[in-house]
């Protein structure tokens, strides 16, 4: 996998995951993919996804997954991440998922919008998140401008 990506989160394939098809369902895939979003802002931001206190606030405003091979029983599936971008309220990650053994799998792409859950509105990304995530992925994380990507 490209080295742009600095996270990696290994995925194990159980049984139940295998649809009648005999490869891994789609929205399994997509339970995949937020298993290593979660990882990357836990590794990387220190959030708690379940704790009381610094539970994630965020909300998954858009998702996109796009197949490029069938994911199998036997495949040892690693899916590497990034934040491309950060926006006011919101940031944009990347996910590669392969076959550790080099096969392409899938790639996806979401949105994240910072969200205060008491106030039930957006709220704009902490500044320390701007910090921490350009420290991690060593660039910039200003959004492009509109149309270019």
């Amino acid at each position: 996998m490209s080295d742009d990506y600095r996270h990696r989160t290994p995925v194990q394939v159980r049984f139940r995951d295998i649809d009648a098809f005999g490869h891994v369902n789609n929205a399994v895939v997509s339970t995949y993919v937020e298993q290593a979003r979660v990882t990357y802002l836990r590794d990387v931001l220190g959030l708690d996804p379940v704790g009381p206190e610094d539970r994630m606030p965020l909300i998954l405003a858009m998702i996109r997954l796009d197949y490029r091979s069938p994911i199998m029983l036997e495949d040892r599936v690693e899916i590497a991440s990034r934040v491309d971008w950060v926006g006011r309220t919101s940031l944009h990650m990347s996910h590669r998922l392969a076959q550790q053994e080099g096969r392409e799998l899938a790639t996806a792409a979401s949105v994240l919008v910072t969200y205060d859950y008491e106030a039930a509105r957006p709220m704009p990304v902490p500044d320390d998140w701007r910090t921490s995530l350009a420290a991690h992925e060593g660039r910039s994380m200003e959004r492009p401008q509109q149309g270019v990507q």
